[in-house]
């Protein structure tokens, strides 16, 4: 009786070890892989499906905050935007824009607000639960910068989501 008792404390001291290192520790491997430009390891670390998707999502509700309820032409025009943007997403959010954004605050440089550019991100991490988790960063002069959510995928972790840091 005392082996299964062993048994299930090793069980349970691996799993809140797991709980407790792994969002760490997949946070580091992603800010490692983008400082080294590794590719191969950032696609491994991402879903791009699933991060595209929710890039276009905000980027058409941005669009559709903005734009005017007015008439059909204004619609039009919310609707060829939210395309164009759509479009875009699939052109900048890749490996080496992931890269980017881990490493300059952005996706491109053109993106990033003079006043960072050359500073530093920290990333810590937020936990949002047991299946998700948060890579919060500010820059060196302590304003907030991007922020990345992370999803459980088994025993490992996915980059879903990004929320860019507001443009002053």
């Amino acid at each position: 009786m005392r082996w299964l008792a062993v048994l299930l404390s090793a069980v349970a001291l691996a799993v809140g070890g797991w709980y407790l290192a792994s969002p760490s520790l997949a946070m580091k491997d992603i800010v490692e892989a983008a400082r080294a430009g590794d590719v191969s390891a950032l696609e491994e670390k991402v879903d791009f499906a699933r991060l595209q998707e929710k890039a276009r999502g905000q980027l058409r509700r941005e669009i559709d905050r903005r734009a005017g309820r007015g008439d059909v032409l204004d619609s039009l025009g919310r609707v060829v935007a939210g395309e164009l943007a759509g479009a875009a997403v699939g052109q900048v959010v890749t490996p080496q824009g992931v890269a980017n954004l881990v490493t300059i605050g952005g996706f491109a440089m053109p993106f990033v607000p003079d006043r960072y550019r050359g500073q530093q991100l920290e990333w810590d991490v937020e936990r949002n639960g047991f299946d998700a988790f948060a890579g919060v960063s500010h820059w060196e002069d302590g304003t907030p910068g991007p922020t990345m959510q992370f999803a459980r995928d088994g025993i490992g972790w996915d980059l879903v989501g990004v929320q860019l840091a507001p443009v002053e």
